[in-house]
């Protein structure tokens, strides 16, 4: 559930046609430097708009977060991925150990990043490769929410991110993934 105590940044990032919303009510938010730190609330206040109006962009975005496909609370990591995790890991000495791991986050910008820590978040859901299960990867339900069933692969000297076909937009005209014939 949506509420409006929640970071701009947070429910785009659980929403993504939560920015088309709030653009539609003339609210660009998602895009203003302040949108990661300000509460939708605090948003809608600082332009004007009531309690009443704030319920409503709620309902609209709720509305908008089920007409989405639902994203898998998955992530796959490979083999490959799992070496350079650990290879990595060690040589910055934050591998191995009893509960440490890579977690994937959202970064500012709506992008991601991953960085070691030292145990997950507390709801966080544990991800691994059977060939390598001491190599452990984090992801939050926010998280997943955005890239819940998509790859960590390592290829090319670099970690891919590769999501599902079905996670593509399917506008030809803003999109370079390969649903872009359709």
């Amino acid at each position: 559930m949506i509420g409006k105590d929640m970071r701009v940044l947070d429910i785009v990032t659980l929403v993504p046609q939560a920015a088309d919303v709030m653009a539609a009510w003339g609210l660009h938010c998602s895009g203003c430097s302040v949108g990661g730190l300000e509460s939708l609330e605090e948003g809608c206040k600082a332009h004007g708009y009531g309690d009443e109006d704030v319920q409503l962009l709620l309902e609209d975005i709720e509305e908008a977060r089920h007409t989405a496909p639902a994203r898998p609370a998955t992530i796959i990591v490979t083999a490959e991925a799992a070496r350079a995790i650990r290879q990595i890991g060690e040589q910055e000495g934050k591998l191995p150990g009893d509960s440490a791991g890579l977690s994937v986050i959202v970064d500012g910008d709506g992008g991601f990043c991953m960085e070691f820590r030292d145990r997950p978040e507390e709801g966080d859901k544990i991800f691994i490769n059977v060939e390598e299960p001491d190599v452990r990867v984090f992801a939050s339900l926010l998280t997943l929410g955005r890239i819940g069933g998509a790859t960590i692969d390592f290829r090319e000297e670099r970690f891919k991110l590769d999501l599902p076909e079905d996670a593509c937009c399917d506008s030809s005209e803003t999109c370079g993934c390969s649903n872009k014939e359709k």
